[in-house]
């Protein structure tokens, strides 16, 4: 039997992190009942200037892109890689970019409930799927009660101490030179950069594994 922490440093509206994480889940189911995974969600903003009332997403990327037509280019690539990987990714000119920083403070109080995982996959899904706008705070309650969250552990994470907590957090990546996601940290010693393929995650954890 091997245990394994698995710290994911991501965004919810970084369509690599969504990915990344499907492909680390094919390794671990590969590997088996032999080894356990106790994984934990970290902050990461991939757009930290977006106010907390969201930006129009078309505008924003097609200034991060350079124009609206390569944006629409890079939108079909991941569309189509999406189609092969199981994620469906719906976007309209009408999507809200969302600022992540409550639901990063939301998915910190549900990793202490064991419900990190549970939580992180429904942001994914309402966002880059449903097309929801998960900066708002009506919308994050009603995923948190959806998946059983309880109303004063939601309440908890809209507190000043959660929101000192994960500036904290984010600042300390920072400063550890943790400048993209997705960024996965194995038992607080190894890194992985990037969503791997599934067979290149399996044997990181394979090698990993031969040295516990």
């Amino acid at each position: 039997m091997a245990d394994f922490r698995i710290d994911i440093i991501s965004d919810f509206v970084c369509p690599w992190s969504y990915l990344g994480y499907r492909r680390l889940k094919q390794a671990t189911d590969q590997l088996g009942d032999d080894y356990r995974f106790d994984i934990k969600w970290q902050p990461f903003e991939l757009h930290p200037d977006i106010n907390s009332q969201g930006a129009e997403r078309e505008a924003y990327l097609s200034k991060k892109f350079d124009s609206l037509e390569k944006l629409t280019e890079a939108t079909h690539a991941l569309q189509q890689i999406g189609i092969e990987e199981g994620i469906q990714f719906n976007f309209t000119d009408k999507d809200i970019l969302p600022n992540t920083f409550l639901a990063h403070r939301l998915v910190m109080i549900a990793n202490q409930r064991a419900l990190g995982t549970q939580l992180a996959l429904e942001l994914y899904h309402a966002y880059f799927t449903d097309g929801r706008n998960i900066g708002d705070v009506d919308v994050l309650q009603d995923i948190a009660q959806n998946i059983g969250m309880k109303s004063e552990d939601i309440e908890e994470a809209f507190t000043e101490k959660s929101k000192i907590i994960i500036e904290k957090k984010i600042k300390r990546f920072q400063e550890v030179d943790i400048v993209s996601a997705p960024t996965y940290v194995i038992d607080d010693k190894f890194i992985i950069h990037g969503a791997h393929t599934p067979d290149s995650f399996f044997k990181v954890l394979t090698d990993i594994a031969k040295n516990k």
